[in-house]
């Protein structure tokens, strides 16, 4: 990942440094990183092609954290992407309410191109209604999760911090108080 000033130094991205050098979307908070996890998520599944330069667009847009989106789009990589288009085709073909035999159903004297066009747009439909419902929910999912997260990773903390000072103020495990 390039760092701030790698990108702009960019010639490429010299248009858009005036953003891109904007505090908000570096900041590392509990809000600016979970919109950039849910964008990153939506664009991952949603945008077929070009998923992290769409995730930076949308963060930057947002005022999300640029580095976590451009990171959440990586849950589409070339491993998980034949299972991710299966199951969404699974789910978009149920969401639609497509049955199996209108899938493969072509008009019988259909030339090979015809069918190719038939069968494209057959499968092709389904699976990006399903890459629609899984970007929802992911992006769902990555904003809830991290706001959860950060909740209990923050109150962990503060638990920590009271123990300690408990143990500090009451001597510590010997029983040896500031006084003694």
């Amino acid at each position: 990942m390039p760092s701030r000033e790698e990108l702009e130094a960019n010639r490429f991205l010299r248009p858009f440094a005036r953003h891109l050098s904007s505090p908000l979307v570096w900041r590392f908070n509990r809000r600016g990183v979970a919109r950039g996890t849910a964008l990153g998520l939506f664009s991952g599944f949603a945008v077929p092609v070009a998923q992290t330069p769409f995730a930076a667009l949308f963060a930057v847009a947002a005022r999300a954290n640029l580095p976590v989106a451009a990171v959440a789009t990586f849950v589409t990589n070339p491993f998980t992407v034949p299972f991710i288009y299966f199951l969404a085709f699974l789910v978009g073909k149920q969401a639609i309410g497509m049955k199996t035999e209108t899938l493969f159903s072509l008009t019988p004297g259909a030339g090979p191109i015809e069918r190719a066009i038939g069968w494209t747009v057959n499968l092709a439909g389904p699976t990006y209604v399903g890459l629609l419902i899984f970007a929802v929910v992911g992006a769902v999912a990555g904003w809830t999760t991290v706001h959860v997260g950060w909740r209990l990773w923050v109150g962990h903390r503060w638990n920590r911090r009271r123990r300690a000072r408990a143990t500090r103020n009451s001597g510590g495990p010997l029983g040896l108080g500031a006084g003694n």
